[in-house]
């Protein structure tokens, strides 16, 4: 047994040795420096398993500004981590040789399952002007834009959210589950507002099949043998998009209902003439950055918001000074709030929602090499590797946001108060950044912040049972979530306030004017 043992540990120890010459052996001294691993190739996997959003901040060693982290055996595995404000804005410059739009390509192959024609297509020339990808934020940008047709879209949210409030108040006093409710709601309202009447995620089965599918992104981009590790998931995306593909093919895109953006999508794919069976499964991307990030957030504003007496007190100072009220002759009192006026009228609630982005935000911003750079040259990032950007290592860095930098703080970007002191234009990566700045963020801030601002208004809320407010981990959010979704639900009490007989109006006037949450394009 000992002759046996003593094999065994000298295998591993040869293994080691060899993997560990391996690892620097394929290093050039001209990249950046590598990350220190336990086990090389593998313990950089470890790590992105169990820590996830937090796995970038603890690689930061020694407050490198660029560092290689090795992953797989494999050609373009090594990660080029970004942790300087000043190399990420030079990273964002080089679009085309640090591009993302093969990481699209390879999305809408392997996570959409596309067809090879399709594929083609959308993978031709990525990084030139006039091809598929190049051009797709540019078709779409007149629809999300501030305009006419952005406002709208908001226009049909914020009568969603009513009417999501007016069902809440036929019902209360009633006991929620916070998450769930908030992400029902808010899923509906975005994609009501998305898709018109029409709207396929009417149906309770594919909203269903949507949470199926979601957790599961990681696993169909990774290639980890999908039809055996996410066999429910597969049939939970095929189930989505027959039913995507009966809603373009009954004409429901032409009904004066449905957004410009949808136009605007199918315009620029049929101009590709992609076939109309891809078209529904591009769409399962566009559902991603409408929801990914819009139903996280919107639970966790209302958990900040309830779970803190000074941000409730605060925020509900500032919306109440919006309301109109009324009282007619039969004696019904009714309340009026401009939605749109939430924008310009609601500093702190805005600040509460930047600081959602910061604090709970986790995304990493890839960009593949496509040849090989020299960055600020004197770093050397080989053709075929990736480059991240995480967003936890800006929003996690004292010497940007100051010593209270783990604390969530709904006052940080209010701009009147003494303390305020405006960001890194590039470290704020609530919605990403430089050509990847998410194009639907004006639409998903305003909804977000109309929800939290008719809930205070109309409902107290607290946790049920007497029980303190305490905030869910996220061990077990996916991988893929931009903003992590908690472990665990928080069962609510939710009352009204004021007499049930009240009425509520939501107008939205339009404004035409952005609201822009990046800080790439504030202007304090």
């Amino acid at each position: 047994m000992s002759a046996v043992l003593a094999v065994v540990v000298t295998g591993a120890a040869a293994l080691y040795i060899f993997l560990r010459t391996l690892l620097h052996v394929t290093q050039d001294k001209t990249e950046p420096p590598m990350v220190e691993t336990t086990i090389p190739f593998l313990s950089p996997i470890l790590g992105m398993a169990t820590r996830k959003g937090e796995f970038y901040p603890c690689l930061r060693y020694g407050l490198r500004e660029i560092q290689t982290s090795h992953l797989y055996l494999m050609p373009g595995s090594k990660l080029y981590v970004i942790n300087s404000t000043a190399l990420l804005s030079l990273v964002q410059r080089q679009y085309r040789t640090l591009s993302f739009t093969p990481i699209e390509a390879k999305a809408a192959r392997d996570l959409m399952g596309c067809s090879d024609t399709a594929s083609k297509i959308i993978s031709l020339d990525p990084t030139k002007d006039g091809s598929y990808l190049m051009s797709f934020a540019k078709a779409i940008h007149p629809a999300l834009a501030p305009s006419i047709h952005l406002d709208a879209m908001n226009r049909v949210s914020v009568q969603r959210i009513s009417d999501v409030f007016d069902e809440l108040q036929a019902t209360a006093p009633n006991k929620v589950n916070l998450f769930e409710w908030a992400s029902h709601s808010m899923l509906l309202v975005s994609t009501d507002a998305v898709f018109g009447s029409q709207n396929p995620f009417r149906a309770s089965a594919l909203e269903e099949a949507w949470y199926r599918f979601e957790p599961s992104i990681i696993i169909f981009m990774l290639g980890l043998f999908p039809s055996i590790l996410a066999s429910d998931a597969l049939k939970a995306r095929e189930q989505i998009v027959s039913a995507i593909e009966g809603y373009l093919s009954s004409g429901a895109p032409d009904d004066p209902d449905t957004s410009e953006l949808v136009r605007a999508r199918l315009a620029h794919n049929n101009s590709f003439s992609i076939p109309i069976k891809d078209q529904a499964r591009f769409e399962m991307g566009n559902i991603f950055a409408i929801l990914g990030n819009t139903l996280p957030s919107s639970f966790w504003i209302l958990f900040h918001v309830y779970s803190d007496p000074s941000v409730l007190s605060d925020i509900g100072d500032e919306v109440s000074k919006l309301v109109t009220t009324t009282l007619s002759s039969d004696g019904v009192t009714t309340h009026t709030i401009d939605a749109a006026a939430v924008k310009t009228g609601c500093p702190i609630l805005i600040s509460t929602l930047r600081e959602v982005f910061r604090y709970h935000g986790v995304g990493t911003s890839p960009r593949l090499v496509m040849e090989d750079h020299l960055l600020d040259g004197k770093y050397l990032l080989k053709k075929g590797n990736t480059v991240m950007i995480p967003g936890r290592v800006q929003h996690m860095d004292h010497s940007i946001w100051g010593q209270d930098v783990s604390t969530f703080n709904h006052r940080r970007f209010v701009a009147t108060d003494d303390a305020y002191q405006r960001p890194s234009p590039v470290a704020f990566r609530g919605f990403g950044g430089g050509t990847t700045l998410c194009p639907g963020r004006h639409f998903a801030s305003t909804e977000i912040l109309v929800f939290a601002a008719l809930m205070v208004m109309r409902f107290d809320v607290r946790p049920s049972g007497g029980k303190p407010w305490i905030q869910p981990t996220v061990d077990k959010s996916p991988m893929a979530a931009a903003i992590p979704v908690p472990d665990g639900d928080i069962e609510v009490q939710v009352e009204l306030k004021g007499p049930k007989e009240q009425e509520w109006r939501v107008s939205f006037s339009g404004s035409g004017s952005a609201l822009e949450l990046s800080a790439e394009g504030v202007r304090d």
